[in-house]
């Protein structure tokens, strides 16, 4: 039983950056509040679609957790004119391939077609979007499916805990605090009702974001826009965008997590800038200074010449709060 050290002032420090391009695109907003963009590319023939959704985990109420993560899977289930697992068919059928991802703070879907099949891709998600089946058979289905994922991910996975015990100590009051993926315990005790709030509470075209890519014609690709999305209400009520301010950090905090791994890992965590200042993309150009590629200070000093690590890295939370 080896141990894991976590020293916790706030948030860790390694993730891949594109350099800046100058793309040109088209943004604009429906009256439904749903907002698009989109970019003409034609060096090969193939079109993305993706709909980004404001809402994560952070989103989630106290006893829900894993709500924002669980849907990234429900909503593959098929809709009102979709059956029950064919979702996926469609694309496969037509030569594409599709995905989905959840973060704190979003949820993001995407489809990769061939160019010709733009309609199929605006469908889907519209489908997703207003007729999404949020029923029994597809709830217990899915959680089996992501409590195996929690088991294989995190549970039984070295080191597996390591980022969820870090942000338990490091947010006291933001639901930043919670995991993604959400608690065995959260999982059993979620009913339909409360997945079908959520869906009606977040899945709305004024808190999403669809965005095209590839060889499209930008007027062309509007009509069929109008035609999925147009008609799609907009959402009922607010959203709340006020969660609680985490405090300060004042002293240094320092904890240790038991587990069954073969080396101790030492974390030192920090709270830095909101994703989208100049300061994030400060502390995210100094992350990839210190530990990105086999020359990095970090790499060369403390694994290759001190030989005091097996690994050290460091990498930002790409987070909306501070």
């Amino acid at each position: 039983m080896k141990k894991l050290l976590l020293s916790a002032t706030a948030m860790l420090l390694l993730s891949s950056v594109v350099l800046a391009q100058n793309i040109q695109f088209v943004e604009y907003k429906m009256d439904n509040g749903l907002k698009v963009l989109l970019h003409e590319d034609h060096s090969t023939p193939i079109v993305a679609v993706s709909v980004m959704y404001h809402v994560g985990s952070k989103n989630e109420k106290p006893k829900r957790s894993g709500f924002a993560h669980f849907f990234e899977h429900l909503l593959f289930e098929g809709s009102e004119n979709i059956a029950r697992g064919e979702f996926d068919d469609y694309i496969n059928n037509a030569g594409g391939y599709n995905n989905a991802n959840t973060w704190y703070d979003r949820t993001y879907y995407y489809e990769v077609l061939p160019s010709n099949q733009l309609a199929l891709g605006l469908w889907l998600e519209s489908e997703r979007m207003l007729h999404a089946k949020v029923e029994e058979i597809g709830i217990e289905t899915q959680r089996q499916v992501v409590k195996e994922e929690r088991r294989q991910r995190i549970d039984n996975q070295p080191y597996g805990k390591l980022l969820e015990e870090t942000l338990k100590r490091l947010y006291k009051v933001h639901p930043y605090k919670s995991s993604v993926i959400g608690s065995m315990e959260d999982l059993d005790a979620a009913q339909e009702e409360d997945y079908v709030s959520f869906y009606k509470d977040f899945y709305r075209p004024d808190n999403a974001i669809l965005s095209i890519a590839g060889d499209i014609d930008i007027a062309q690709t509007k009509e069929l826009i109008d035609v999925y999305f147009k008609d799609i209400p907009k959402g009922k009520g607010s959203i709340q965008r006020k969660f609680p301010q985490e405090p300060s950090i004042t002293h240094e905090v320092r904890d240790t997590v038991y587990d069954n791994v073969q080396l101790p890992a030492l974390i030192y965590a920090y709270h830095i800038p909101a994703q989208g200042t100049k300061d994030f993309y400060a502390v995210k150009m100094l992350g990839m200074l210190l530990s990105q590629g086999e020359s990095s200070r970090m790499q060369k000093i403390i694994v290759d010449e001190q030989q005091k690590a097996a690994f050290a890295g460091s990498f930002p939370l790409e987070l909306e709060d501070p």
